[in-house]
């Protein structure tokens, strides 16, 4: 599967906000750069306060910027940055976040190659936006995440991910959540497709009173994405997910789409 690929997956889950995180099977290669600029809109209008669902609308609209950079074959650094605004809230920068990526193993298999991934890294609020509303666009976390992903390339385009890992809120409470994502795509010279399930259980048991503002969350939610090449290094993409059930969250739809760019260093040069 071409590395063009790379960008597409994690800025798919990047743009689904709470959803997939910025973490891919994927390696961009010593000395790419991969580069996301997107935007997404996301609305409900229920909400699930615990386990009990109510009427309330919301929407918000995000600006995001996602980077990668690749030091070596098997190492790479993810940095991504959202902007966000709502119908009753002025815009501001949310929670940056910054990941670091390891691949230990890769291995030939029978038509297909699989490799594990780990990442670890943290999010941590980029402005001072306002969380004290019943309508809060976040709640101003610092979060410490840990990552492990199994994925097979097969050689005719398909490919399967299993991700789970451990995620840590320390500030403004502790709350800790275990994600597990399921993934399946293929991809062809004229464009990729792919769809994905993901279950997010946090493993404190509260009821939020404030939309976006709980104090954990569950969900279970699906998604799609697909992209097609411009020229040369840059294509568009576009995409989608659905909240089906959850605590602490809107049964939310969420539409996106995006630029993505692959920047190569000229290695011989150095």
């Amino acid at each position: 599967m071409s590395r063009v690929y790379i960008v597409i997956l994690i800025m798919a889950g990047w743009l689904t906000a709470s959803g997939q995180g910025p973490v891919a099977g994927f390696m961009p290669g010593m000395g790419v750069t991969d580069l996301a600029l997107g935007y997404a809109h996301e609305s409900f209008e229920r909400y699930f306060y615990g386990r009990e669902s109510r009427q309330a609308s919301h929407s918000l609209q995000s600006f995001s910027l996602f980077l990668e950079h690749g030091f070596s074959d098997s190492t790479s650094v993810v940095i991504s940055l959202p902007y966000i605004w709502t119908e009753r809230q002025a815009g501001s920068l949310q929670d940056a976040t910054l990941v670091y990526k390891f691949r230990p193993l890769s291995r030939n298999v029978n038509r297909g190659l699989t490799s594990l991934t780990v990442a670890g890294g943290m999010s941590f609020p980029a402005a001072a936006y306002a969380v004290d509303t019943l309508f809060p666009m976040g709640i101003r976390a610092t979060s410490l995440m840990a990552r492990v992903v199994w994925q097979t390339n097969f050689a005719s385009g398909w490919f399967m991910h299993v991700q789970t890992g451990y995620e840590l809120r320390v500030l403004p409470d502790v709350v800790s959540a275990i994600p597990v994502l399921l993934r399946a795509g293929y991809g062809a010279r004229r464009y990729y497709v792919e769809t994905w399930l993901e279950w997010y259980n946090s493993l404190e048991d509260a009821t939020g009173v404030r939309l976006n503002g709980g104090p954990g969350a569950d969900w279970f939610r699906v998604g799609g994405v697909l992209y097609v090449p411009v020229v040369g290094g840059l294509g568009v993409v576009g995409g989608w997910s659905q909240v089906l059930s959850g605590k602490n969250i809107g049964i939310s739809g969420r539409g996106h789409v995006g630029l993505v760019m692959k920047l190569r260093q000229n290695i011989a040069r150095r």
